[in-house]
Formats: structure tokens, C-alpha cells, sequence
């Protein structure tokens, strides 16, 4: 598979269209949620509040299982995953990641003037996999091994939580292994407990999922207390907007909406799977909110003709994300629609 840079550009769909290009949390901001910041709106006039800041802070490290210190915030993942690629790489080093993956790594190592080490995915009966071996191999001297694990945008494990691929890695590395854990709330496992015995592991998650906080911007770290320190040194408690951390500090208050809602996702993930897999398609397992489809036909543009929106990321490749009750059986309709039409134009 080739790198897909070049299809990052975006365009925004029509307000009406049914989003299953982008693996949004499509169950909307909670209401419990919204009330809160409404009533802080009025404030923003002031900058963000440290203690805020402190609060959302503590809450993340108690969540992650870490120390307050070990725990720090960004303005998306994506942010988090720029800062640790700035401020621990220099033009020159190497990168380590799998093919295809979030497209952030490939523009951040493409723009830094980074040497890019790609392990390529391959399907094995229901999933996408990765040669660990390779992966382990390949890790020798890299300055970075960047993993998204579930990885992006194939919905596949890698390491999946085990320790001894962890630390085969994190040795063989000369800087830093960073686990991009942004779909880990749906796959059930972590490498975050190996932050006390690893020290040149970092991770990095979002709230942009799970806790379906997309607007917000919420995301964040977890390292070793002098890994935190060098990577935000150029950070302020003011990089944070007041409403986001407000609902951040809300939502992991209120954590039960979200253990549900990944529950639901992740019922409504294995439906998906079979009922595309009877009406014909070549789908795949995932272990995140979206599956794989394997076909020939131009199915993004097909869909988008019944204002439905999903991911092209390769030839023949495409994810969508696991649509919710009420979009689900018009998705549904849509695919039995597109897959008959299609043999029966060529009959």
C-alpha cells in the first residue's frame, strides 16, 4: 500500500449527509455535558483557569492509572503526536511505523525531514495484521516507533497489550516507542501499565471518540515524569479553551455515558460485520468504532449519491464507521441496494 498523504486533503460534507467517513462518536455531545459548559460561555472572555486545568489534569492521571505528573493535555491527539515528534526527533532520524496508519504520522515525518520505516499490514482471514518479528526487527535504532494500536485505518491489534513486544521494541529503539491508543476504549486493552517499567514508552489517547468530544479538541499523553517535562516545555495552562476543559473534566466525572456508549458501538460493530459479510461484501474484524469493506466498485462514490459519506484509504479499501441505531438500518439499506444493482447491471 502506498502512503496515502496526498488524500488528506478535506472536503466537508453537506450538513445532511450521513458521516461515516470520519469515526465520530455520532450519538452527540451528552446533555449533561452541554448544560455544564453553556454556563461557562459567558466567562470566555477571561483566559482558560489554571485550576481548571489542574483539575482536568488529575482526573486524566487518575483515569490513565498514572501520577499527575506523568499525565498532560493537548488540543487533540493529533497535537499530542506533533509535540512528541517535534520536541524528540530531528531531521535526519528515523521513524518507525506501520502501512497504512493515521495519516499524522506520514505528514509529520514527510515535513520534519524524518527517515520513514514502513512495515506494511497484511489481511489474514478476517483481520488486518502485522508481522511482529518485523516490527521488533525493523525497530533496531529508530529515533521514534510511532504504532497506532488498534491501528488506523485498518482496525487491526498489533502489539495488543503484551508487554514482551513492548519492551522488544521500547530496548531495540535509540529515543522513544509512542502507542497512539486513541480506539483503546473499544479494544479493551492498553499499554499504559507498562508506563512505571519502560521508560522511553509514551502514550498517547484522545477523547475525541469514546467520549464523543470531537469538537473539543480533547487530547493527551502519558510518560515518565521527565518524558512529560521535555516534550511540553513549550506548553502553557492556557493552551486548553475553557469550554473544552470543562467538558473534559465533566465527561471523565461522568465516566458511566461513555462505558456505555463503547458497549453499544462495540454490540452494533459485530451486527455490522455479519450483516455486510451476508449480503455479500469482503469485510474485516476491528477492534476500534469502524470495520474495513474490501471491494472493487467505487463504493465511496456510490454512497455519496445516497448522501452517505465514508473513507477510501487504498485501492479496493474502505472504512466506515459503525453507524448508530438510528443511521444503522439506512446504511444497511443502502449497501443491500448498492451490491444488488451492481450484479444486476452486469447480468
Amino acid at each position: 500500500m502506498g502512503s496515502f498523504i496526498a488524500q488528506y486533503s478535506y472536503k466537508e460534507p453537506p450538513a445532511d449527509a450521513v458521516r461515516l467517513h470520519l469515526n465520530e462518536c455520532l450519538y452527540g455531545v451528552p446533555e449533561f455535558i452541554v448544560d455544564v459548559v453553556s454556563k461557562v460561555l459567558a466567562r470566555c472572555n477571561l483566559y482558560p483557569n489554571k485550576v481548571l486545568f489542574d483539575r482536568f489534569r488529575e482526573l486524566l492521571a487518575e483515569y490513565v492509572g498514572v501520577d499527575k505528573d506523568e499525565v498532560y493535555p493537548f488540543v487533540g491527539a493529533d497535537s499530542a503526536l506533533r509535540a512528541v515528534f517535534l520536541m524528540l526527533a530531528r531531521p535526519g532520524d528515523s521513524v518507525l511505523h506501520i502501512n497504512p496508519t493515521f495519516a499524522m504520522i506520514h505528514i509529520l515525518t514527510a515535513n520534519l525531514g524524518l527517515r520513514s520505516i514502513a512495515i506494511d499490514t497484511y489481511e489474514d482471514g478476517d483481520w488486518w495484521k502485522v508481522d511482529i518479528d518485523m516490527l521488533i526487527e525493523k525497530s533496531k535504532g529508530v529515533q521514534l516507533a510511532a504504532i497506532v494500536d488498534p491501528n488506523n485505518p485498518t482496525g487491526g491489534p498489533v502489539a495488543k497489550g503484551d508487554r514482551h513486544i513492548v519492551e522488544a521494541i521500547a530496548y531495540n529503539t535509540k529515543g522513544y516507542v509512542v502507542f497512539d491508543e486513541t480506539y483503546f476504549e473499544y479494544a479493551g486493552y492498553s499499554v499504559a501499565r507498562f508506563l512505571d517499567s519502560i521508560p522511553n514508552l509514551i502514550v498517547v489517547r484522545s477523547m475525541s471518540k469514546a467520549f464523543c468530544l470531537a469538537g473539543f479538541r480533547l487530547g493527551y499523553l502519558a510518560a515518565r515524569k521527565d518524558v512529560i517535562a521535555r516534550i511540553t516545555s513549550i506548553n502553557t495552562s492556557f493552551d486548553i479553551p475553557t469550554p473544552s476543559l470543562v467538558a473534559g473534566i465533566t465527561a471523565l466525572e461522568n465516566r458511566r455515558y461513555m462505558d456505555n456508549l463503547v458497549n453499544e458501538v462495540k454490540t452494533l460493530r459485530e451486527r455490522l460485520f455479519k450483516d455486510l459479510k451476508s449480503i455479500g461484501f469482503k469485510v474485516f474484524r476491528s477492534y476500534t468504532n469502524f470495520v474495513v469493506i474490501k471491494d472493487p466498485r467505487p463504493l465511496d462514490l456510490m454512497l455519496r449519491e445516497k448522501g452517505v459519506y465514508i473513507k477510501k484509504f487504498a485501492d479496493s479499501l474502505y472504512r466506515v464507521t459503525v453507524p448508530p441505531p438510528n443511521l444503522y438500518d439506512q446504511f444497511i439499506e443502502s449497501m443491500v441496494e448498492i451490491h444488488e444493482n451492481s450484479y444486476t447491471k452486469q447480468g
